[in-house]
């Protein structure tokens, strides 16, 4: 059974049950009333002073009253019944009660009120008992057909109009009930749409202000977050499938060249002389481009593993320990000029200038922060022809500190700059004229900032080239950045 049909069963079973408890108190409450004046009207009658004479008029008659309220029965003292007056509640005559002389003599002497029906059995009385002076008794009866009357026709109203509150009350519920409970069934097609694939179903707006609102509403975000990470998945299943692609493609040079070596070498083509020790030039050369790549590799896994246990405070076997442990207050200056000796040394023909107005300081790891400025450096040498200059400044900007790296070489595209820290990623014309590197520099660059809690952005520098912008926040500051 639907869980509206349910409720709407429910509710009328309540209303049912309280428009029962509530007409049978009033049932109740109405005859006990009703009975309870009769019994009054029979001890006001038996209070008043009776005549002895068998003409003598009832106590509403002598009052001026032309309707009499009660039943008179008089009896004289052997107990035969003399004189018989009925009530005049109705238009007809109400049948007398039957009543034996010995429960007349019983009840006149101890005033009590007792219970007869009629003689033919179709009314009850309420009935009590005087003795007279004669030695005979007069008996007083209240017929309670009125109260049988009134009860009927509150019973009949009763039960007709708490049927109709019942049905009424169970069809409103319904009503209610089905539009209030119609988003649980938009909820219901919309799990049964999700569960079939289709992810892009959603749930009218509702107020939150209920629970079914809010039930709603939670489904949605659920959704929007499942659609969310369904497409992150994805996207990193393609970025893996494009990364492995490039690795392979990256690799399969150096190993055809050192294979095709080898087999040259296997069949007698490389006797022993300069062809042969060019052979083994090329080959230790292209060795050590492939294992430049693959410790690249290896350090971008160890840092995006690092990435992925950023919540847990356990240490990990994954080197952090040799790359200089947490973040402390490095002075940026000393960086810098590190690595700008170690540039001169390795590309003269690159020269490159330092200007700090201040010496400021970064919270980062001060072996990853020297091995990004290099790695800025290395780029500027493998890309830009030789006399390129490069300037390097270093000021505090807000809560972070901003280093740039600036050259005047060819610079990068505008449509290339979103995309050079993705990993093997070239850009197209002059600034990739060198096809020396892995393709891993700026990706490793970007993966070292972000683990230092910064940023990196490539912009275009004034008059031509490319500015690589590092931002790095300011010791106590790291949620600044």
């Amino acid at each position: 059974m639907p869980l509206r049909a349910r409720l709407a069963l429910l509710v009328a079973a309540l209303l049912t049950g309280s428009v029962a408890v509530l007409g049978g108190g009033t049932l109740w409450w109405t005859r006990s009333s009703l009975i309870h004046e009769a019994d009054a009207r029979l001890l006001r009658a038996r209070a008043e002073p009776q005549a002895s004479g068998p003409a003598a008029a009832g106590p509403a008659e002598r009052a001026g009253h032309p309707v009499r309220r009660v039943a008179l029965l008089r009896f004289d003292a052997r107990g035969q019944l003399e004189e018989a007056k009925p009530s005049e509640l109705t238009g007809d005559p109400d049948p007398l009660p039957a009543v034996p002389w010995k429960t007349v003599l019983s009840a006149a002497r101890t005033g009590a009120i007792a219970e007869a029906e009629s003689a033919d059995g179709t009314l009850e009385y309420h009935w009590t008992a005087v003795h007279r002076p004669d030695g005979g008794a007069t008996v007083f009866a209240a017929s309670l057909g009125e109260v049988e009357q009134t009860t009927d026709l509150l019973l009949w109203s009763l039960a007709l109009g708490g049927g109709a509150v019942a049905a009424l009350g169970g069809g409103i519920g319904w009503w209610l009930m089905r539009r209030e409970l119609r988003p649980l069934d938009d909820l219901v097609d919309a799990t049964e749409a999700v569960a079939a694939g289709d992810l892009t179903r959603r749930i009218e707006p509702r107020s939150a202000r209920d629970e079914v609102g809010r039930l709603t509403a939670g489904f949605d975000r659920m959704l929007v977050q499942l659609d969310a990470s369904l497409a992150a998945r994805e996207a990193a299943r393609l970025k893996l499938e494009r990364f492995v692609a490039d690795a392979s493609h990256e690799l399969r040079t150096p190993l055809t060249l050192v294979r095709g070596y080898a087999e040259l070498h296997g069949r007698g083509g490389l006797p022993p002389g300069p062809r042969l020790d060019r052979a083994m030039a090329r080959i230790a050369a292209e060795t050590e481009r492939m294992t430049g790549l693959v410790e690249d590799l290896l350090f971008l896994a160890r840092l995006d593993h690092e990435c992925a246990d950023t919540d847990t405070d356990t240490e990990t076997d994954t080197g952090a320990d040799r790359d200089g442990e947490l973040a402390t207050a490095v002075e940026v200056s000393a960086v810098l000029r590190g690595a700008i000796d170690e540039h001169r040394a390795i590309g003269p023909g690159h020269p490159v200038e330092l200007e700090l107005a201040t010496d400021p300081t970064v919270c980062a790891n001060e072996l990853r922060l020297r091995q990004v400025i290099r790695n800025l450096l290395a780029n500027v040498r493998e890309h830009t022809p030789p006399g390129t200059l490069t300037r390097i400044t270093a000021e505090p900007v807000g809560p972070a500190v901003e280093i740039r790296v600036a050259d005047n070489g060819p610079g990068i595209g505008a449509a290339d700059r979103p995309h050079v820290f993705d990993r093997f990623y070239r850009p197209d014309g002059s600034r990739a004229r060198s096809r020396d590197g892995s393709g891993l520099g700026l990706a490793i660059v970007a993966a070292l900032v972000s683990s230092c809690e910064g940023t990196v952005a490539a912009l275009e520098t004034p008059g031509g080239g490319a500015t690589f912008l590092v931002r790095l926040p300011r010791p106590g500051e790291s949620d600044g950045v």
